[in-house]
Formats: C-alpha cells, structure tokens, sequence
C-alpha cells in the first residue's frame, strides 16, 4: 500500500460485485463527469462514499481482476483516500500478492497509451500491476 494513501476497509471482490457490478455495467457508456450524487454516480461502502462510476471499475467487472502482463490476479478491493486530501470521498483499489506475499496494486492500463493518441475507453483499456505499467511505460 502506498504511504499516500489511507486504508479505511477491506472488501473481498464478491462484495464489492454485489455491491457496485450491476449499476457499473448498466452504464458502461455513460461519461463519468458532470454526473451528481443524485443522478446515482455515488455509493456508499463501509460508510465512505466513492464514485461508482470509475473506469477501473468499468474495466475490472468487464475485463477480469488479472494483470495482463504477469497474471497477478486481483484479490480484494481496499477501500482508501489520499493522505491530506480535503475531499471525503473513497475510492476502491484491487490489490493482488506478488510472489513475496507484498501487495500489489492491479491498475488500468492504456494498450495504445495516450501520448500515441489512444483513447480513453473501456476498449482501450486492459488490468495491469503497477509492476507491468510502469515497465510497460508508454510503449506499446
């Protein structure tokens, strides 16, 4: 876990599907920005509010919880803000175990990076550890 970041729960992956899947896919095409809490965009979890309609949401419900590089697989959801930060809200990262037992952030990851004019979209987007993107970096 990265020192930036404050934990505030641990979910397993079948709780936060039960809890988020069916709103995220139902709105899949739906652009995140300029949506309001009272439009549904938000979710509480363990009495944090997130924003329910993340892409890496998006990405994990639809594309799996598994790095696509080194097959580390995702294998609970830690519910953190950043240190500092005045915003309230959450968000949810998938963390998997390395080989060492050490977590490992599972990431969204761009296949055709941005700097080369890829998109920001589900179909350019693929589950990568942090480990794989950065070494990735914005190579294609």
């Amino acid at each position: 876990m990265g020192a930036k970041l404050v934990r505030k729960g641990v979910y397993s992956i079948s709780d936060i599907e039960l809890i988020l899947k069916d709103f995220v896919l139902a709105n899949l095409d739906v652009k995140k920005k300029g949506l309001r809490e009272q439009d549904g965009a938000r979710a509480t979890i363990g009495g944090h509010e997130i924003r329910a309609l993340s892409d890496r949401y998006k990405l994990f419900f639809t594309k799996g919880y598994t790095c696509v590089g080194c097959g580390v697989e995702g294998k609970f959801f830690a519910l953190e803000h950043w240190r500092g930060s005045d915003l309230e809200i959450c968000h949810l990262n998938l963390y998997g175990y390395g080989e060492d037992g050490e977590e490992i952030l599972l990431t969204k990851d761009h296949i055709i990076p941005k700097s080369k004019g890829g998109k920001s979209h589900i179909s350019n987007y693929q589950v990568m550890c942090e480990r794989c993107n950065s070494a990735k970096s914005d190579n294609i």
